[in-house]
């Protein structure tokens, strides 16, 4: 892999391996950091969010569900920077619901109605999250395309994840939302 275009010869001077165990520890220590995180940004949405939270909860565990799903169909190793790639996925995800939700609830205080206010919601938020996510996938297929290894790792991560969560934030709970509204479940948006 080297590359040596003075045909100089290699000599090696030290050698140098790593025990599996310390990777094992760092995958369980990386896998729970990331179920910490996610617990604690479901409890965040649960919380501040309260109904909207609990659609935004749902679609962010079909997020993981497919971006994990998606994954094994590429045979793709799950390695540490991949778990970086899914907690980054989580936090995009988490962050165009936010997005959307603060813009309903600025639709709402205008004095539009609950379906107005989600019609203007999301059209009003969908430039600013698919800007953010566009220039995130843009950085990603860069790394998938310069990168190497583990760096190559979690951009393929990020851009399957980007690209579910985009999915999941702007189809998924939109469809939620329209279903509550035409089963007349959802009067009002607290």
């Amino acid at each position: 892999v080297l590359e040596n275009p003075l045909q100089a010869p290699v000599k090696i001077i030290e050698e140098r391996s790593v025990d599996p165990s310390l990777g094992n520890d760092s995958i369980r220590s990386g896998i729970k950091a990331s179920i910490i995180g996610t617990v604690a940004v479901v409890a965040f949405m649960l919380v501040y969010y309260l109904l909207a939270g609990l659609v935004a909860n749902v679609a962010l565990i079909l997020n993981i569900l497919v971006l994990i799903g998606f994954m094994g169909y590429l045979q793709t190793t799950l390695t540490l920077p991949g778990l970086a790639g899914i907690v980054l996925t989580i936090g995009m995800a988490v962050d165009a619901n936010v997005l959307i939700f603060e813009r309903i609830r600025e639709e709402l205080e205008a004095g539009k109605s609950l379906r107005g206010a989600l019609h203007a919601g999301y059209n009003k938020a969908f430039g600013t999250i698919f800007d953010s996510n566009l220039t995130t996938l843009i950085s990603s297929v860069i790394l998938i395309y310069m990168g190497t290894g583990s760096v190559k790792g979690f951009g393929v991560t990020l851009t399957i994840g980007l690209l579910v969560s985009m999915f999941t934030a702007l189809v998924i709970t939109r469809l939620i939302f329209d279903f509550l509204l035409a089963k007349n479940l959802l009067k009002s948006l607290p």
